[in-house]
C-alpha cells in the first residue's frame, strides 16, 4: 500500500518499452536510397494539396494521419494516437505495475530543408501521456514521511503532466512524394509539464516505527477512518511522502517519441 519516494521513479521509465526490434525490422524494408542526401535531393516534389492518409506505431501509440503538401517543401500533418503501455519491476523487493496511456490528437508541420526524405517536424500534442502505478501490500513494511508502516491495502497513484503539449522532432519519409505506398520514421521529444504526482492508500496499517505489528490486529487501524488521529497522522506522512516524490521526478517533463508509419500518397 505504501511507497518509498525512489521506488516510483521506474514509473517515468514506461515511456518507451520494447520498440526498437519493430524500428529496426521496418527501418530494414526502407530502400537505402531513399535515405541517402542524393537520392533525397532527386525526389519528386509534392505538389501543393496532395493528399497523403497513413498509420503510425510507436511511443505514441497506434493512430491514423492525414497530410497535406502546403507548398513544395512544406506539409501539414494531422492525426488521432491512442493505446496503453503495460509494465512491472520489482525494487527493493516491491512489485509495481504500471499504466502508460496515449490517448491524444496532434498537428505537426513537416519541412523538408534539402527538398528530399529528410524533414524538421514542430507541432503540437493534445494531452501528453498519462501514468498510473499500483502496489498492493500484505503485511509489508514501508517507509511513509518520517515514519516505518506495516500495511495491508493498496497504494494507486498518477503522474498528470498536464495538457496541451508541444513536439519537436525529425523524420524521414513521408506524405510527400510520388504516389504510391511509403514508409516514416519520426524520432522527437514532447516538452510536458512538470509532473505532478497524486497518491491515495486504502486498507489498513500500524505503525512499526519502534515495534512490529499486525495492521489487522489491535494497534491497526483504517487509514481513510476520518475519526483516527492515528490515521490522521498515516495520511499527513503519506502527503509528505507524495511531496517528496514529486520533488525527485520534478525534471522528467521530456517524454521521447519513436514511431514508423505506413502511407499511401494520392
Amino acid at each position: 500500500m505504501m511507497c518509498n519516494r525512489h521506488a516510483l521513479l521506474f514509473v517515468v521509465a514506461l515511456t518507451v518499452p520494447g520498440f526498437a526490434a519493430a524500428q529496426d525490422d521496418a527501418l530494414s524494408e526502407i530502400p537505402v536510397a531513399s535515405l541517402s542526401p542524393e537520392a533525397a535531393a532527386e525526389a519528386p516534389s509534392a505538389q501543393p494539396g496532395r493528399l497523403a492518409l497513413g498509420l503510425r506505431a510507436g511511443s505514441s501509440g497506434l493512430g491514423l494521419e492525414l497530410a497535406m503538401a502546403l507548398s513544395p517543401r512544406l506539409d501539414l500533418r494531422a492525426g488521432y494516437y491512442g493505446g496503453t503501455y503495460r509494465g512491472s519491476v520489482n525494487y527493493d523487493g516491491i512489485d509495481y505495475d504500471g499504466d502508460l496511456t496515449v490517448q491524444a490528437g496532434a498537428a505537426m508541420l513537416d519541412f523538408r530543408p534539402f527538398g528530399g526524405g529528410f524533414r524538421l517536424t514542430a507541432g503540437v500534442y493534445s494531452a501528453p501521456p498519462d501514468i498510473s502505478f499500483s502496489h498492493t501490500a500484505n503485511n509489508e513494511t514501508y517507509q511513509i514521511g518520517g515514519a516505518e508502516y506495516t500495511a495491508d491495502g493498496r497504494l494507486d497513484g498518477d503522474i498528470d503532466l498536464g495538457s496541451v503539449t508541444p513536439y519537436a522532432g525529425i523524420g524521414w519519409g513521408g506524405g510527400s512524394g510520388a504516389p504510391g505506398f511509403a514508409m516514416s520514421l519520426d524520432v522527437g521529444v514532447m516538452f510536458a509539464q512538470s509532473p505532478s504526482i497524486s497518491l491515495q492508500a486504502t486498507g489498513r496499517a500500524c505503525n512499526s516505527s519502534v515495534l512490529a505489528c499486525d495492521p489487522n490486529g489491535l494497534a491497526g487501524f483504517d487509514v481513510n477512518d476520518p475519526s483516527d488521529p492515528r490515521a490522521q497522522t498515516f495520511r499527513d506522512e503519506l502527503e509528505q511522502e507524495r511531496q517528496n516524490v514529486e520533488d525527485d521526478v520534478s525534471s522528467y517533463n521530456l517524454w521521447p517519441v519513436v514511431s514508423l508509419g505506413l502511407h499511401y500518397r494520392f
